[in-house]
């Protein structure tokens, strides 16, 4: 499906907060949600966000109903997330039996907000954005990194290109393609679904968290098995932030994809570890092993 692009914030917008997936601190919600009124936006959202239940932030249906509201909703320019953890995949049963006829909006989150992201690609067409949650990242004193990098995402056509020391080239390469991908456990949860990701001529991007190297290798192992990595074009790792060294990982990533061509970056500030960049997916980009480096080739924005 042809990339529906949204057009970005200026101040006076409105951004729906929505939380489809664990409960969350009231205060540090707060702060994130001062943090975003401080840079100009109206943040709006329903009083019972704050429901909780054993795992979840209140019933299915009140998460399914709020979400659905903020993507219909015709005066709101984005979506952003109470919360990740988890939740998300079990509200898409009802999306798939309500209309969603909102106009393209940013929606913007990470880990088990993957599900959205890539259902939303699937149905409308809606890229989404890879980014911090405002009750766990968004406050004064996150990284000063994440924080500008989050408003750029936002509020920019362009993206400043994404290097660093601690980026690894796992294989040399250089490619351009439209970028894909999320939370590792949320990509493979997806298989075998109505919005079973697409990696057909695209780069994978993938990252999670607290997993054990044995898991990142058998959730690669699916995705290898579901045949993710046969027309792949490269493949982006963010952060594996988990309880053993890092060599672990690279071994487990290696392992799995020793038989393929596609360039390979490791350890890009993305997902779960303390700079969390955030970025459009959807849009093309530069994979370069060279320069270690991704840079964006397109505006995620109309």
């Amino acid at each position: 499906m042809r990339l529906k692009k949204p057009q970005q914030l200026k101040k006076g917008d409105l951004i729906r907060v929505v939380a489809p997936s664990s409960p969350f601190d009231k205060a540090s919600f707060q702060s994130g949600v001062n943090v975003l009124k401080s840079w100009g936006f109206k943040v709006v959202y329903q009083k019972n966000i704050f429901s909780k239940g054993a795992y979840l932030a209140g019933s299915d249906q009140r998460r399914a109903k709020e979400l659905i509201t903020a993507i219909n909703d015709p005066k709101a320019k984005a979506i952003l997330f109470a919360r990740g953890g988890y939740g998300s995949m079990r509200l898409i049963s009802f999306l798939e039996k309500s209309k969603l006829n909102g106009p393209v909006k940013i929606v913007l989150g990470y880990s088990d907000i993957t599900s959205i992201n890539l259902y939303l690609q699937n149905r409308l067409g809606w890229g989404g954005f890879y980014g911090p949650v405002v009750a766990k990242d968004i406050h004064s004193k996150m990284n000063r990194e994440a924080f500008d990098s989050l408003l750029a995402c936002l509020t920019q056509k362009k993206i400043s290109p994404i290097h660093g020391k601690q980026i690894k080239s796992l294989r040399s390469g250089k490619v351009s393609a439209s970028l894909v991908g999320g939370c590792l456990t949320l990509v493979c949860a997806s298989l075998g679904t109505s919005f079973e990701i697409n990696t057909k001529n695209k780069i994978l991007f993938l990252e999670d968290v607290n997993e054990k190297p044995y898991v990142i290798d058998r959730m690669l192992m699916q995705l290898k098995l579901a045949g993710k990595f046969d027309y792949c074009k490269g493949l982006i790792f963010g952060s594996l932030v988990g309880p053993n060294p890092d060599k672990h990982y690279v071994e487990a990533i290696k392992s799995v994809v020793k038989n393929y061509q596609f360039p390979i970056l490791y350890n890009l500030p993305l997902g779960h570890g303390v700079k969390k960049l955030s970025i459009p997916l959807g849009v093309k980009v530069c994979l370069d092993t060279k320069s270690k480096s991704v840079s964006f080739l397109e505006s995620a924005f109309k």
